[in-house]
């Protein structure tokens, strides 16, 4: 059998589910879902004048049962208004917004029972009876279907007088057959008395369709035995898919409070497991950081220690020299190593660069500052711009100058 005009069209139209302020309404939402068919529901909640911390907490709900669409695969917003009675706000949301289609509680889920079969809120009563008739409205408690308001569309009228008009043609056709019969039997009164030897005979085809009818009779009996037990049988059936189907209910929300808690175990887990990556790589990062400065201060120490061995030998070869000079004439010109590469003149601070040579310290350090990075002397990078004092050569150089100024006095 093909769907109803109106079940079509109920199917068609956006799903309104009216929820509380609490969790309370999940088993409607959940009903909603998963025996309207629809794939986009609209989540309403009316309530009183809110204040703000009621705001907050009525949006987390709606929230939250935004996320139990999500989580069933179905898309959802939601919307809640402000109004002194909740059933007349439903009322007017229906009337503004053109609702097709609701969905809302019987009655809070603790006054379920196997016995309710009609509406227990004085709320659902009221929207039964004064929501528009265009509006579909299924009304739930626990999951399970209590009662259903069917929608009146406009060809409903047009179906009944269709009906109606049938009807009157059956009439009809009724009375024309009366007429017809009555038309024979005045043709029976005209019949002459020659004919009247056939009466027995018309007597026994009646009495054979006595017994005909009698046969048929005896078999509608028995049709009408096995129809109920076949009925019997399908109340049977009926009601054991019931409890089948309340059974299966149960289930599936169980199923949807364990998916839930391990969606939230789920979350926790990758919370955790983030925390744990961004902890090891910052720990990379030091660890990273902390072997370049060790590479750094391996190197400094190795330049540090063949700056120094430079500076040994250059301090045996000025201690060699002096020695030299000591015993030579007193009056004769400084050393060459006593000049500055760079000024000519005697050093007074004599500082060793990176290539090994000694310079006054001011000028290779304007040398230096002027961006060159190279040596004065041999014209090649150098490895490093620190500079090393050259204390033998100073001492040298000193020792000098005060053998020099003696001499001349």
């Amino acid at each position: 059998m093909s769907k109803p005009v109106l079940q079509q069209v109920v199917m068609d139209e956006r799903i309104y589910v009216a929820v509380g302020r609490d969790l309370d309404s999940k088993s409607t939402l959940v009903w909603a879902i998963q025996n309207t068919g629809g794939k986009e529901f609209c989540l309403v909640h009316v309530r009183d004048q809110l204040y703000r911390k009621d705001k907050e907490k009525t949006e987390k709900i709606l929230d939250k049962y935004v996320r139990i669409c999500k989580n069933m695969q179905v898309r959802a917003e939601k919307i809640y208004i402000e109004i002194d009675s909740v059933e007349k706000g439903i009322i007017l949301l229906i009337s503004e917004r053109g609702i097709k289609k609701l969905v809302m509680g019987a009655a809070s889920d603790r006054h379920y029972s196997m016995r309710m079969h009609d509406l227990l809120s004085a709320k659902a009563i009221y929207i039964r009876q004064e929501a528009p008739a265009t509006c579909h409205i299924w009304f739930t408690c626990k999951g399970y279907l209590i009662h259903t308001r069917e929608a009146i569309m406009g060809n409903a009228s047009v179906a009944r007088a269709s009906t109606s008009s049938d009807q009157d043609s059956v009439r009809t056709r009724g009375s024309d057959i009366l007429s017809s019969q009555s038309n024979i039997t005045k043709g029976h009164e005209s019949v002459p008395a020659s004919n009247l030897v056939d009466i027995g005979k018309v007597y026994d085809n009646i009495q054979l369709g006595v017994t005909k009818a009698s046969l048929e009779l005896f078999k509608l009996q028995e049709v009408e035995a096995d129809k109920n037990e076949i009925i019997k049988r399908a109340i049977k059936w009926a009601r054991s898919y019931s409890e089948e189907f309340k059974r299966r209910k149960e289930t599936e929300m169980e199923l949807i409070i364990a998916r839930e808690a391990l969606e939230t175990m789920r979350f926790v887990s990758d919370s955790r497991i983030t925390e744990s990556y961004v902890l090891v790589k910052k720990l990379q990062e030091k660890y990273n950081l902390a072997i370049e400065l060790l590479r750094r201060a391996t190197k400094d120490r190795d330049e540090l220690k063949t700056e120094r061995d430079i500076a040994i030998k250059e301090a045996k070869k000025l201690k060699n020299i002096h020695e030299k000079i000591s015993r030579s004439d007193k009056h004769r010109e400084a050393p060459q190593y006593f000049i500055c590469p760079i000024t000519q003149e005697v050093m007074d601070d004599p500082q060793v660069a990176a290539d090994g040579f000694t310079y006054e310290a001011g000028a290779i350090s304007s040398w230096l500052e002027r961006g060159h990075e190279t040596s004065p002397m041999t014209n090649m990078k150098l490895l490093h711009t620190k500079l090393v004092p050259n204390l033998a050569l100073r001492s040298a150089i000193q020792e000098w100058l005060h053998t020099s100024t003696s001499s001349g006095k």
